[in-house]
């Protein structure tokens, strides 16, 4: 219990608490000034320390219902839990209808906006064209080269980079693609021009990969890649047997797409999409989402309330793959190949720290995952613009991306008798014998192990 130090007093003080008792005051009067006694806590005391717990109640319970709040936007984790869709739980009926109102919203928002002509009139009997086209090409999957054609795409904008050091960025990333691609016998397209003022950022994917299809009945995949990916494995090749029976690749999870309904469940940074009707149709669905302003922004709405974990924000072409997989997963979901078996796409930052390891440890072209990465995406790094994500600095995304380059281009220059010095220099130096001696016994048995 607290106390308080009373000084002797003087006959005719009055300034005692008022609801001292009579022997409490002659108590205190007979006391030294070194003396303690009680202290006698008064009225606005009282009040105060009522105040403080009705706070402190308060607290308490807005703290459990964010709890309740927050364990009811995640999908339970049980097998035997019950589905829940967003901030309430819906059944599979509910959710179904929830989601086919917002999409008849969104079409009659796009049928009463000015018509998607970007592409063209919709393209007809496309697989009976390009069969066409490859009986008369003499360099087609069908002619004297039976391995799929494949096409890579990527683009970087038009002006000068904000960020000085953006330039020399995307130099070298089309330098690791375009080494990539001659590796390995893929085409390779790098768009720099500015082709439309609509489809702009992230969407100007769909325009290239759709022009481009047309314009190549003759290659059997497009694979698009954001400027900002990078291969770290150039050894590493597409394991196309895994898709005989799907149009389109992307890393994800089935779980968080159709499950959670969550935007980032996907990565469209790269995609595999082959050369067929469904992807004509495909984009023809994704597309109009696309132009700029008040059709950008309208749509946006629409898949804000389809997607739990989207904030407010113009359509973006991540949350609109998983809003159309969504809805309609028959038509478009069930041709799309979520790979997670390997790093399609991985995130730079659980993997570029580990470089060093990965080298000590493995070789590249057998894993393709955290062992040796296949790709590796530096997303939200921004190199060319200003708008970098807040969670990492400039310096780190500049230095991190300088180690991955530099850790796929000894694959290239090793095979000349070169490495880095470090994964932090281009410098380079002649690789010891018995290391070159090594690699060479490694390739021969590799190339022993693929003619078995």
């Amino acid at each position: 219990m607290r106390r308080l130090r009373v000084p002797k007093l003087k006959p005719g003080t009055t300034n005692l608490p008022m609801k001292m008792k009579d022997d409490e005051y002659k108590k205190a009067q007979a006391l030294g000034d070194d003396q303690w006694v009680p202290r006698v806590r008064s009225f606005h005391t009282r009040v105060v320390y009522g105040l403080c717990f009705i706070a402190a109640v308060c607290s308490i319970a807005l703290w459990g219902f964010k709890c309740y709040r927050l364990d009811l936007n995640s999908l339970g984790e049980g097998t035997n839990s019950p589905p829940v869709f967003g901030p309430k739980k819906l059944t599979p009926e509910e959710l179904r209808e929830h989601l086919a109102e917002i999409d008849r919203g969104l079409k009659a928002f796009l049928n009463s906006s000015k018509p998607f002509t970007k592409f063209g009139p919709p393209v007809m009997n496309w697989d009976k064209t390009r069969a066409d086209a490859i009986r008369r090409s003499t360099n087609s999957s069908n002619g004297v080269n039976p391995k799929p054609r494949i096409m890579l795409i990527t683009s970087s904008h038009p002006k000068k980079c904000e960020n000085k050091q953006g330039d020399q960025m995307l130099l070298k990333s089309i330098k690791n693609k375009m080494d990539y691609c001659r590796l390995h016998g893929i085409e390779l397209y790098y768009n720099m021009d500015h082709i439309d003022e609509d489809m702009t950022s992230w969407w100007v994917k769909t325009f290239l990969t759709h022009m481009l299809m047309k314009q190549h009945p003759e290659i059997d995949w497009f694979w698009w890649m954001d400027s900002d990916a990078i291969f770290t494995d150039m050894t590493f090749e597409l394991p196309l047997h895994k898709y005989e029976k799907y149009n389109m690749v992307m890393h994800g999870w089935d779980d968080a797409v159709y499950d959670k309904r969550s935007w980032l469940g996907l990565n469209a940074g790269v995609f595999l999409i082959r050369n067929c009707q469904w992807s004509m149709d495909f984009l023809h669905a994704w597309a109009p989402m696309s132009p700029k302003g008040k059709i950008r922004d309208g749509a946006g709405e629409f898949l804000t309330k389809a997607l739990p974990d989207r904030g407010k924000g113009e359509a973006d072409d991540q949350s609109g793959i998983v809003y159309l997989m969504i809805t309609d997963r028959e038509r478009w979901g069930s041709k799309i190949f979520l790979e997670n078996s390997y790093y399609f796409q991985g995130y730079w930052r659980v993997l570029t720290d580990k470089f060093e390891e990965m080298m000590a440890k493995y070789k590249p072209g057998l894993y393709g995952d955290d062992r040796w990465p296949f790709v590796t995406h530096f997303c939200g790094c921004e190199f060319c613009c200003g708008s970098i994500n807040p969670e990492y600095t400039r310096d780190q995304c500049l230095v991190h991306m300088e180690r991955a380059i530099n850790f796929a281009d000894n694959q290239v220059i090793g095979r000349y008798g070169f490495r880095h010095k470090s994964l932090k220099t281009p410098e380079v130096s002649p690789k010891s014998n018995n290391h070159v001696q090594k690699n060479q016994t490694s390739n021969s048995m590799a190339a022993e192990s693929k003619k078995a």
